[in-house]
């Protein structure tokens, strides 16, 4: 049984999913972007070696 693919709804983009994921995350901080900003530094802390950066960081991460 094949079913037909769903068309395009045309009052939203290609990049709806990403902004529904970046409304999401906001949203647990309270759209409060000092909040979102140190939760992803401590977040980076917590990884370590295990992010690769091509480029310098604006703001360092505390250690």
């Amino acid at each position: 049984m094949t079913t037909a693919p769903t068309p395009p709804n045309p009052d939203t983009d290609d990049l709806e999913w990403l902004r529904a994921i970046r409304r999401k995350l906001t949203s647990e901080f309270g759209h409060d972007q000092k909040k979102l900003g140190d939760a992803l530094r401590e977040r980076e802390k917590q990884m370590g070696d295990r992010i690769v950066r091509t480029q310098a960081r604006l703001v360092p991460a505390k250690p």
